[in-house]
Order: C-alpha cells, then sequence, then structure tokens
C-alpha cells in the first residue's frame, strides 16, 4: 500500500510540474501575441493618421 501512494505521490507532482510548465509556455505565448498586437495597431494608426 506504501508504494501505491508513493507511486501516486510522485505521479502527481510530475503533473503538477508538466502543467506549470505549459502555464509558463503558455504566458510567454500570450505576451508575444500582444506585443505583436500592440506592433501591429501602431503600424495601423501611423498608418491611417498620419502626423
Amino acid at each position: 500500500m506504501i508504494k501505491f501512494k508513493e507511486k501516486k505521490r510522485e505521479e502527481l507532482i510530475v503533473s503538477f510540474k508538466r502543467a506549470i510548465e505549459r502555464k509558463r509556455e503558455f504566458e510567454e505565448q500570450a505576451q508575444k501575441e500582444f506585443v505583436d498586437m500592440l506592433k501591429h495597431g501602431a503600424t495601423l494608426k501611423s498608418a491611417l493618421c498620419p502626423p
């Protein structure tokens, strides 16, 4: 019974670490997309409203 609990605990730790890594990757990708949208918005604004 102890081995089963220990294995289950290790599997949970691994799955939490994987979930944290996926979340980090998602946040990095979202940040990149946000920067791209800002750049695109600035480009559009300068094209539509020249100074």
